[in-house]
């Protein structure tokens, strides 16, 4: 069951780091230049949200792998 748990972990890690590749490379485009300012703000703060999120999945897991 542990091991299920890491996995799960480990997947929507994955997903969400796919997330954010994507939103960066989009902040990279003209697209999102032609944004308004609040538009591109909450972007980067929906980009930084996912990564501390991923920061968190991390420790979980090494919580989890430190009982084994």
């Amino acid at each position: 069951r542990v091991m299920e748990l890491i996995n799960e972990l480990l997947k929507e890690n994955a997903e969400v780091e796919g997330k954010i590749s994507r939103l960066q490379d989009f902040m990279k485009t003209e697209k999102y230049s032609r944004l308004d300012r609040k538009e591109q703000r909450l972007m980067i703060i929906q980009c930084n949200a996912m990564q501390v999120y991923t920061d968190v999945l991390w420790q979980r897991i090494d919580e989890i792998k430190g009982r084994l």
